[in-house]
């Protein structure tokens, strides 16, 4: 595999990425409605690639079942999360205020593995902080951008505990299997919640679903892991630094959402600081 292949094959993912965020304002759902859809269909697509191409690793071992229906249940909360924080408010808010998951694991990390704190680290969490002030608009007691960027805190929050909890109890696992498990537990844990089949559905939506779910998830991560297999994860996760930007262009072209000087500054901080922690995790 050429270098130039595994790069495009990471911004693509990134690219994905961030797109899915606008699906939040192009579907009449709630977001447990949405990341139930999402999962299902994500965990279909993959599960019909592992049957074609790697039958083995359909199954599992009992002993990690548990830890991917944990690992599974966070995922469907921070999906959760990060479709609520865009709905209330905007993509921009969405994806800026998740940027900030690399802090987070950055403050978690030392206390899960008995690691030393390091000064950096706090640097980089008042940095963060700054920036999460700043993107707060001076109405936004009145326009709910407040509840956004608490539902895209706990977004990020929640991604930095699943990315620990991935490292803990499933790093033995295949990419593809960990996805396929994750993305099931994530669909089976909101069953008892969702209301797709009583609100009114119709084609379009569905169609929106199932790309959500096929493209945007399957086929995203599915890249992401290609790209890893020649990239360093250093460089991916510059990459992946990359989403909001992406996504706030996409929502400025196809949704007309306009993003304010300040609030460009604020994603500054957010980005700077998580592409420093990035580095130093590098």
């Amino acid at each position: 595999m050429h270098y130039r292949q595994a790069f495009m094959a990471l911004h693509s993912a990134v690219l994905l990425f961030a797109l899915s965020g606008l699906f939040a304002k192009w579907l009449t759902l709630s977001p447990i409605d949405i990341v139930f859809g999402r999962a299902f269909f994500a965990c279909i697509a993959l599960g019909c690639l592992l049957v074609v191409y790697q039958k083995h690793e359909l199954f599992t071992t009992k002993s990690r079942l548990f830890g991917l229906f944990i690992t599974g249940s966070i995922l469907a909360f921070h999906w959760v999360s990060f479709f609520s924080a865009i709905q209330v408010s905007s993509v921009a808010i969405g994806l800026l205020t998740f940027a900030a998951f690399p802090v987070f694991v950055a403050m978690l990390e030392p206390w899960v593995f008995a690691e030393r704190y390091k000064l950096a680290t706090l640097i980089q969490a008042a940095i963060t902080v700054i920036g999460i002030y700043l993107l707060l608009p001076n109405e936004a007691y009145a326009n709910n951008a407040l509840l956004g960027i608490y539902w895209g805190l706990a977004s990020a929050l929640s991604f930095a505990i699943l990315t620990l909890l991935n490292r803990k109890f499933v790093a033995e696992v295949k990419a593809k299997q960990v996805a396929f498990y994750q993305n099931g537990f994530a669909a089976l844990v909101l069953l008892p919640f969702i209301d797709l089949f009583t609100v009114s559905m119709n084609l379009s939506q569905w169609q929106l679903l199932m790309l959500l779910g096929v493209v945007f998830t399957a086929l995203s991560h599915s890249l992401f892991n290609f790209s890893l297999k020649r990239l360093s994860g250093q460089t991916a996760s510059i990459a992946v630094s990359l989403e909001p930007l992406y996504g706030i262009i996409a929502a400025y072209f196809l949704l007309g959402e306009l993003v304010s000087i300040q609030m460009m500054v604020g994603g500054g901080f957010i980005l700077f600081a998580n592409i420093w922690a990035m580095y130093l995790k590098g």
